[in-house]
């Protein structure tokens, strides 16, 4: 192991996460939520049972810290001339929510809560799915967000399909839980009433608990209501800083002061769950575990190749649980390999991020196209990893997601074979592949276009000779 190469932070989960390992990848599945341990929630107080392997979260805030000395005499300093208040990259549970507002009126604003996973029904039958929304850009007449896309999919491994909704939402609502005990909840409805769909999307602090429910009026379109709750390791920043550089910049003008070319991003990588889906005529009920993705920043500069990546989310059946983004560059979708980054989550607790780390990479070995889309997508290849390598097959080719917009990617649930595509299974991963023009689609930028990085050098005052 080269610490040149890698750095590490220690999360202080410890025996949580190997208590919780079983409740990743498919085998959180296998045991009935009735038999769960109960949730010990924020503030001490017992929550609801959930999913098995649901269990008190770590990291964000640390526990156990000494005092704090300033109580032993008030702060003396003025915060007219001190700066007083202590400035985190970002809060929990405060930001779980949405932003927007201020330099988040432009077209590079970008945001998502992302929930990809597998789980099984009562007979034992394995499932894939992922859905999330994601707001977009700013809307000055409604003074809203430009676009709110929302994704719901579920794929039934033996059958090799995806039952799916894609498309936009015009309508967000955001509320308070009639039911809320913290100022940190909040509850987002959404609708697109031409399709006749709706999301009603919740988050609950004292009991780290999220609803994510979405309905039609057309009984063949799929359907969930789903209680999914937080596992160990609980919330951690997907980077040591928990802010990540968006793609491979020309020039290097990322801007702090703005957040042009960069985003907040922490994730969870194992949130047991437990609700019923319909989708093809039938209802079933799963228990299983999902990732969680929260990021959200300008993400989409034009002077940034940040719409074309690869993006991992590998559950070990030991129990590790690793993340890996490879950015890409046209017109081939080549991989930049000096801006890979991983974020491992070991049984013990520790939490690796390697950043940049050229060891990891991904090599494909069978490509497809579809109608609508020019892409070349690529659903088998070799992953090389610092943690030796393996095969990743695609369970599922039929993962091409188009809107109406010009926002196409696949998003699908792969095997992870050990060695090469003939090895045992070690793992399952979900795997997004998105190759889109800097800026995204050009449909989605629908405001005059803006410098963001234009106050580079930082403002302040330079003295010329």
């Amino acid at each position: 192991m080269t610490t040149n190469r890698r750095s590490f932070l220690q999360a202080g989960a410890g025996a949580a996460v190997a208590a919780a390992a079983a409740a990743t990848a498919s085998s959180a599945a296998s045991t009935p939520p009735s038999t769960a341990a109960p949730l010990a929630a924020a503030g001490g107080k017992a929550a609801p049972a959930a999913a098995s392997g649901a269990i008190l979260p770590s990291g964000f805030p640390a526990k156990n810290l000494p005092p704090v000395l300033e109580t032993l005499k008030p702060l003396q300093f003025s915060s007219e001339l001190v700066v007083t208040t202590p400035q985190p990259v970002y809060l929990l549970p405060r930001d779980h929510k949405f932003h927007a507002g201020g330099f988040y009126a432009c077209n590079e604003f970008w945001e998502w809560h992302y929930f990809s996973g597998f789980a099984k029904d009562a007979q034992g039958n394995d499932y894939a799915l992922f859905f999330g929304t994601d707001p977009v850009g700013y809307d000055p007449k409604s003074g809203g967000y430009a676009f709110v896309p929302a994704v719901l999919s579920i794929s039934p491994i033996k059958e090799g399909r995806k039952y799916h909704y894609f498309n936009n939402f015009p309508v967000f609502e955001p509320q308070r839980p009639a039911d809320a005990t913290s100022p940190a909840d909040f509850q987002y409805v959404l609708r697109n009433d031409e399709a006749g769909w709706s999301i009603d999307e919740r988050y609950y602090a004292n009991d780290e608990r999220w609803i994510f429910r979405m309905k039609s009026k057309n009984p063949a379109d799929p359907w969930c209501d789903l209680d999914i709750r937080l596992g160990a390791p609980g919330y951690i920043p997907r980077t040591p800083t928990g802010i990540e550089e968006e793609g491979v910049n020309d020039t290097g003008r990322y801007n702090p002061q703005t957040m042009h070319g960069l985003s907040y991003y922490y994730i969870a990588p194992n949130m047991p769950f437990t609700g019923k889906f319909g989708f093809g005529g039938r209802t079933v009920q799963l228990t299983g575990s999902v990732w969680l993705e929260h990021q959200w920043g300008n993400i989409k500069g034009l002077d940034q190749e940040n719409c074309r990546w690869r993006w991992f989310s590998f559950r070990f059946d030991d129990g590790r649980m690793l993340a890996f983004r490879h950015w890409m560059l046209p017109p081939d979708n080549l991989p930049a390999h000096e801006r890979n980054h991983y974020c491992m989550v070991h049984p013990d607790g520790r939490i690796e991020y390697g950043f940049p780390n050229r060891e990891m990479r991904f090599t494909p070995t069978r490509a497809f196209s579809v109608p609508g889309s020019t892409e070349q997508w690529n659903p088998e290849g070799l992953m090389e990893t610092p943690f030796g390598n393996f095969f990743l097959k695609s369970l599922v080719d039929d993962s091409v997601f188009i809107s109406k917009t010009g926002m196409t990617f696949w998003e699908g649930p792969m095997a992870m074979l050990e060695g090469n595509s003939k090895g045992r299974k070690i793992g399952m991963a979900y795997v997004e592949q998105y190759f889109q023009p800097r800026g995204g689609p050009a449909a989605m930028r629908t405001l005059p276009e803006q410098d963001l990085a234009r106050e580079l050098p930082l403002s302040g005052t330079t003295r010329r000779a």
